[in-house]
């Protein structure tokens, strides 16, 4: 994930110079919306790389509601769905891991990042059925689930 980290922070230093060096009055607005969208895409990335690997850290948390209402925000599961898209190829990813905890929120970020809006219209709504759950006996069961959604619309990441 690092050399991944990298090379996005390279690819956009490089296409920054690069843009900078070769600036004409007409392209300055298509380069700019371009470069808009490239600074959106690195920095949703780094947050996915924040997030996953903050997946497995069991503090990363926070309690709401009152008395019996009394829930647990799993922090870094619930912003990688807010993030959508651009997370499920790394969650997918993350499913390797041999740490249970891990693993739970893992299919948990999936369930709520497939129900993305920017995922929601690549998939006609279709997402990713499992439910948080710490047992790691249905683990497996909800492995095959989300790798069976991903290799149905995998190609709509490339």
């Amino acid at each position: 994930m690092k050399k991944l980290l990298l090379i996005l922070l390279v690819t956009f230093l490089l296409i920054g110079c690069t843009n900078s060096e070769f600036k004409n009055e007409q392209a300055t607005n298509h380069e700019s919306d371009e470069n808009e969208k490239i600074n959106k895409y690195v920095n949703s990335i780094g947050n996915v790389l924040f997030y996953i690997h903050k997946l497995k850290d069991e503090d990363f948390t926070s309690i709401y509601g009152v008395g019996e209402d009394t829930k647990i925000w799993y922090t870094a599961a619930e912003e990688l769905g807010q993030i959508g898209k651009p997370a499920i190829p790394f969650l997918i990813k993350n499913l390797d891991t041999k740490n249970d905890y891990e693993r739970a929120l893992t299919l948990y970020a999936l369930l709520l990042s497939s129900q993305h809006q920017n995922v929601k219209e690549i998939t006609k709504g279709e997402y990713i059925k499992v439910n948080l759950d710490f047992n790691i006996k249905t683990h497996e069961e909800y492995i095959k689930i989300a790798k069976s959604w991903w290799e149905k619309y995998r190609n709509n990441w490339e």
